[in-house]
């Protein structure tokens, strides 16, 4: 193979996006094992659920994955009130090793959708805008990055249970501690109720634009001291 036909197969490498990625999906029964558990781990990602400050445990329903007990709807994430700061809201911690991070959630019969910055599924941690899609076309279902870490999912169709799938960069959580949190200051009783968590375990770096370019000028002027020995 020529010097120049490497360097082209070197860069093609170089500037992909994503390589080689290996989305892993978790359901309910998964993560819960059947029965009520504290918490799940596999070797790329740790899920906690908490109360306030207190440990809880995951239900044992298949379909929807929530927290056990609080006198709450038990198949999904809650808070009880309007209050966002009171320390009752329901929460799951999601721990990835480097390398692995958040690629998407899906619900339904979920509704967290008050105005205010607090109010909405609340994911926070991020190293970088996730770039949230959504697989509904809804004005009341939206994302809101506040370019320091933390996303609000407006999470709106009054319990319309329809299945709806959250994309988001894993790259965005490569390694990192995410915590999920319920809230709506407008009416009590805001939920999420989890269909499936997936994540990426095999999230290769990207290189900027600068080095790629950078890479190809080395090339090239390797290719032309080539050219003038051989001259």
């Amino acid at each position: 193979m020529t010097l120049r036909a490497c360097l082209f197969c070197f860069l093609a490498t170089a500037c992909a996006s994503v390589g080689h990625a290996d989305i892993v999906t978790l359901f309910p029964n998964d993560i819960n094992g059947g029965g009520t558990t504290a918490s799940f781990a596999d070797s790329f990602l740790t899920l906690t659920p908490m109360q306030g400050t207190n440990a809880a445990t995951f239900n044992n329903n298949a379909v929807r994955l929530g927290i056990d007990d609080f006198g709450t709807n038990p198949n999904a994430f809650n808070d009880p009130d309007t209050d966002p700061t009171n320390g009752n809201e329901e929460t799951l911690d999601f721990s990835f090793v480097a390398g692995s991070g958040l690629a998407g959630i899906s619900y339904d019969f979920s509704r967290a959708d008050g105005p205010g910055a607090q109010d909405g599924v609340i994911i926070s941690g991020f190293l970088q805008d996730p770039n949230v899609t959504f697989s509904l076309d809804d004005p009341n279902v939206f994302a809101v990055y506040d370019g320091a870490g933390t996303v609000r999912l407006n999470i709106g169709g009054a319990f319309s249970g329809t299945d709806v799938a959250i994309g988001f960069d894993a790259a965005a959580s490569d390694g990192q501690d995410l915590l999920l949190s319920v809230t709506d200051t407008t009416e009590a009783g805001a939920q999420f109720a989890i269909l499936s968590i997936s994540y990426d375990n095999d999230i290769v770096a990207v290189p900027e634009p600068s080095t790629a370019l950078g890479l190809l000028a080395i090339g090239f002027v390797g290719i032309a001291r080539r050219r003038k020995k051989l001259a």
